[in-house]
């Protein structure tokens, strides 16, 4: 801040500093969705902050977790050097580029493979917003005739998922349980993390190499139970799931979605040529931080 040192001879210095002090502490009081945050100390401007209310509402954090219980976290707007990020052909080519964007934009120092991937989108969806703009297009086509078109949507009006958790059976350490309806097993799941659909996500792609077929069922499966009737031995879950029926299978998956804490994506298009009404989700592609401005 540029200050005016002209007729300071009469009023003491601290006298002067402490005023300045608590003039900046009432402006910053008066922002209440937006505040001011330096990305360098050395540096002559300050970057502005936003507010982004998690879908998990910090619910799903162990003690210890910076977003313990924290229903709302602050992101920098993306500057120069978010935009070297996105644009790293080596963070793209492993596939980390938007871990190491969440990393950068978010005030707490966070490892973005231990958050929710429902929160990490929440957080790629305010970058976007505030750095290029509210509204999002994306081309698609018809599912029953094959018609291209283009969707467009606001940002902004995309809302967290509403999930009634009482009425789930929640363990303290906030896994679920629930019973099969086949093989009447007690099954105890937890939510993924990042880590966890990098794990999935890596190993399809490693069975795809070598021209092998997906277990991408199998494997999410794997990275889901924790235990099986009490049981949290490998072999007892690795063996229930070998053999695990396709309907408790659905079930499990569906239990899962329903939980799990998320952004709404889902949008309709109506196919202006069959009329068909296309349904979908948002999705973040490659060029999801692009605009055409």
């Amino acid at each position: 801040m540029t200050r005016n040192n002209e007729g300071r001879t009469q009023i003491p210095p601290e006298v002067f500093e402490q005023f300045m002090k608590q003039q900046e502490e009432k402006f910053t009081s008066q922002q209440p969705q937006i505040s001011q945050q330096p990305q360098n100390n050395n540096a002559g401007y300050h970057v502005p902050t936003d507010f982004v209310v998690l879908p998990s509402k910090g619910t799903f954090y162990s003690e210890g977790h910076p977003w313990h219980q924290k229903e709302t976290v602050e992101v920098r707007y993306m500057t120069t050097r978010e935009e070297d990020i996105i644009t790293s052909p080596g963070l793209i080519q492993k596939g980390i580029v938007y871990d190491k964007l969440v990393e950068s934009v978010c005030v707490d120092r966070i490892a973005a493979n231990n958050i929710l991937p429902g929160d990490k989108a929440a957080i790629l969806i305010n970058c976007r917003k505030n750095a290029y703009g509210d509204e999002y297009k994306f081309d698609s086509d018809c599912t029953v005739c094959g018609t291209p078109y283009t969707k467009k949507i606001n940002l902004s009006e995309l809302k967290n998922k509403e999930v009634d958790y009482q009425a789930f059976n929640i363990t303290s350490n906030s896994t679920f349980v629930v019973q099969t309806p086949i093989s009447k097993a007690s099954v105890e799941f937890k939510l993924y993390d990042s880590q966890d659909e990098d794990f999935i996500t890596k190993q399809v792609e490693n069975r795809r190499r070598h021209n092998l077929p997906d277990d991408i069922v199998v494997n999410t499966h794997r990275r889901l139970i924790v235990s099986v009737n009490g049981d949290t031995s490998y072999p007892t879950i690795t063996g229930f799931i070998s053999s695990l029926l396709l309907k408790d299978s659905r079930f499990l998956q569906k239990a899962y979605v329903g939980v799990k804490p998320d952004v709404d994506l889902n949008y309709t298009h109506e196919c202006v040529m069959c009329g068909h009404e296309n349904e979908g989700g948002v999705p973040f592609g490659a060029n999801f931080f692009w605009s055409d401005v």
